[in-house]
């Protein structure tokens, strides 16, 4: 198994980075945790490009974080 390089590091660190600002999530522990396994498989099956690894894990997290609909960005 080898690491991944700094710039592929770099890349899904930037993603979940944006998700959590977004979805603000900031001091959400398990929120986060989950987030980055979720952008690791994303990234695993070979999602590279930004926009795309960045659209599937929103969806992602809609399913995952927020299935019950409660995401709180969504200002009511």
């Amino acid at each position: 198994m080898s690491l991944p390089s700094k710039e592929d590091a770099r890349l899904c660190a930037s993603v979940i980075r944006e998700i959590v600002e977004q979805r603000q999530l900031r001091g959400n522990h398990q929120a986060i945790a989950t987030l980055t396994i979720m952008v690791a498989k994303l990234f695993n099956k070979g999602i590279r490009e930004r926009q795309v690894l960045l659209a599937e894990a929103h969806r992602a997290a809609d399913a995952e974080l927020f299935g019950d609909g409660t995401d709180p960005a969504v200002e009511l």
